[in-house]
């Protein structure tokens, strides 16, 4: 299995957190993970859902070609069965259609992911105050865009420089209350104060301050650096030339390659939609992994998505969805800087 081995070593207490909480004594628990997953991850899960008395089920299968391809046939059926789906698979899954359909059926997922080893759950991302990242969403959303945001720039020293329209479509989430509890399956639309169709999960690592631009407003360079869905850590960066919010060019080295034969092979039309997203890491203990569910989190940096953004606020629905990191970015806000080289230029930790 994907070739790792080694003793199950140092503490769990990150991995438990979200289990402990949400998974009652005697649920119908159904854990999804693939053959090239860290199978450390699926055994420790199943490992508390014992202690938990949970009624747990695996579901073993063979990796998908694709973030948001579904599962095999028999798993998508079990999934409505289950009273809580846990995602550990080396593919996302957490917005293909299956989990979309047991999530409006009030089914919640709890989602780690994309292909996370057993020792990252045990540090970086994962180790943040999950308060205060609550924090950082709400004064992001506040101090760097605010509701009234209409047009954001992003530069880079990769030759960035990409305008989108963000008008109407910045949702601030609320400041936690007393009552938070940082490790609580979340309900969207109720809790973020975001539309998000029926989005009824907990996600871990987190932390990134998701905005959905207006499709077909997007023009420019966008130069991806870090990261990509997919590929994991760049070799060297890709250049999306993107003209009215579609793609019509990729550029660059054996990264830029591999982009276009994937988009060609297991995209759709919609696929070439840009940005899906265009979101703001806020976790402050994320480090670089080379995968997305760590790295989109790195406090500072920004993803910007193709294809699907239902689950952020947006309309469109694709075969897939693809996340790339830029690292050091800078954006401009209505014209007003708010982030250079990756470091935020107002407040963000509170009122300032």
């Amino acid at each position: 299995m994907s070739g790792v081995s080694g003793l199950m070593t140092g503490t769990l207490e990150h991995l438990r957190r979200p289990l402990v909480r949400n998974i009652k004594k005697g649920q119908r628990v159904l854990i999804l993970s693939d053959t090239e997953h860290d199978p450390r991850v699926w055994q420790a899960i199943m490992t508390i859902l014992a202690d938990i008395e949970a009624d747990a089920t695996l579901c073993l299968f063979s990796r998908r070609p694709a973030d948001y391809y579904d599962p095999p046939a028999a798993v998508c059926e079990a999934m409505m069965k289950s009273d809580v789906n846990v995602l550990c698979s080396s593919t996302g899954m957490l917005h293909c259609a299956a989990s979309l359909r047991s999530m409006e059926a009030g089914i919640p997922s709890i989602c780690l992911d994309g292909g996370m080893r057993l020792e990252w759950l045990q540090s970086g991302a994962i180790a943040d105050d999950m308060k205060q990242i609550a924090v950082r969403k709400h004064y992001v959303g506040k101090n760097v865009f605010g509701e009234g945001a209409k047009t954001c720039r992003v530069t880079s020293r990769y030759g960035t420089d990409f305008t989108y329209s963000v008008e109407n479509m910045v949702w601030i989430p609320p400041l936690p209350g007393p009552e938070f509890d940082p490790y609580k399956i979340i309900n969207f639309q109720k809790d973020e104060n975001r539309p998000a169709g029926k989005l009824y999960y907990y996600l871990y690592p987190t932390g990134e301050f998701n905005v959905a631009p207006i499709e077909g407003t997007a023009n420019g360079k966008l130069v991806i650096d870090l990261t990509m869905h997919h590929l994991g850590k760049l070799s060297s960066p890709i250049e999306l030339t993107v003209e009215n919010g579609r793609v019509v060019k990729i550029d660059g080295g054996a990264d830029a390659r591999i982009l276009r034969d994937f988009l060609a092979t297991y995209g759709d039309d919609n696929a070439y939609m840009c940005p899906a997203e265009a979101s703001v890491g806020v976790n402050a203990k994320a480090v670089i992994r080379g995968i997305q569910r760590e790295d989109k989190n790195i406090m500072g940096t920004m993803h910007f998505g193709l294809g699907t953004n239902v689950d952020v606020g947006g309309s469109i629905m694709s075969k897939i969805h693809m996340d790339g990191v830029i690292l050091e970015p800078t954006l401009y806000v209505d014209g007003v800087k708010r982030i250079e080289d990756g470091r935020f230029l107002v407040p963000i930790e509170g009122e300032g």
